[in-house]
């Protein structure tokens, strides 16, 4: 469940109230897992950075994973959806030190327009969030930031989608999702906010801020290219002789991918070299 209260967001009233699974039922999971052979970890929750607030006694996100950190058996332990509002300077710092906590975080931070993250109910402002990736990039100089943002909110006006479009050409995410808005029911902004953005204009937006981020993609993915990474492959075929995979910078089924035209088993973690850039994936070659 979840504590927050955001306008667009039903899972409140769905799933109730935040509930934090202790420390030690965490750690003795994954190490369940680990001991089956599992290697990546994703740590997932409606809001991961206010785990263990809830409990007696209280922990917190950069415990856990302080202690994730520690099963030698796991390769990559990958963190989900944390709140920038709730993103405390001890977790940040911590990148600049893990082992298995890959650098990768998964922030939805929404929009841009401060008025819009107001009516959200985000409790943070755009020069907050700034503060929180600028902080990130210092402790992390690789990391690579996934978020997500909603356009067609309702009450966006063009001065509010401009500063989103500034924001996210500023930032230069490594990995965005866009999601048109829709009422949800239950919710504050179903209730008490009319959803005002037509249909067109959402789905305008949508396109526009979807082409600004595939340059950015295209962009960053050409940077990459003659670096050696390590991947692992998710998907092969001995009879065609291909290969697809990911880097730390892709979560399963959701970012990017990496091509390797050699057939290698799926699961091996492997030393490549890129060789040539796209908008969403690399090829790359084994070494």
């Amino acid at each position: 469940g979840c504590d927050n209260g955001c306008a667009f967001c039903s899972i409140p009233l769905m799933r109730g109230l935040q509930k934090s699974q202790p420390l030690g039922w965490n750690i003795q999971e994954s190490q369940r897992l680990a001991s089956q052979g599992v290697k990546e970890l994703l740590v997932i929750a409606q809001d991961s950075t206010s785990y263990g607030w809830d409990l007696t006694p209280k922990s917190s996100l950069h415990e856990l994973m302080l202690e994730l950190d520690k099963i030698d058996e796991l390769k990559w332990i990958r963190l989900h959806y944390a709140h920038p509002a709730h993103l405390h300077r001890d977790l940040i710092y911590a990148f600049k030190n893990f082992k298995k906590v890959i650098p990768y975080i998964d922030m939805p931070v929404q929009h841009g327009s401060d008025r819009m993250l107001k009516l959200m109910r985000r409790g943070l402002k755009s020069e907050g969030i700034k503060k929180r990736i600028q902080s990130l990039r210092e402790a992390c100089p690789n990391i690579a930031i996934r978020t997500s943002i909603i356009v067609g909110f309702p009450g966006e006006k063009d001065s509010d989608f401009n500063q989103l479009i500034d924001f996210v050409k500023e930032i230069k995410f490594d990995r965005l999702g866009v999601f048109t808005y829709s009422d949800e029911e239950g919710t504050y902004a179903a209730k008490n906010l009319e959803d005002n953005v037509p249909d067109k204009v959402k789905q305008q937006r949508y396109d526009e801020i979807m082409l600004i981020q595939q340059k950015i993609s295209l962009e960053k993915n050409k940077g990459l290219i003659g670096n050696q990474d390590v991947v692992v492959i998710d998907k092969s075929s001995e009879d065609e002789g291909w290969s697809i995979a990911r880097s730390y910078r892709d979560a399963p089924e959701i970012d990017n991918y990496v091509r390797i035209n050699e057939y290698i088993s799926e699961g091996e973690f492997i030393n490549v070299e890129y060789i040539d850039a796209f908008e969403y994936d690399l090829l790359a070659k084994r070494i």
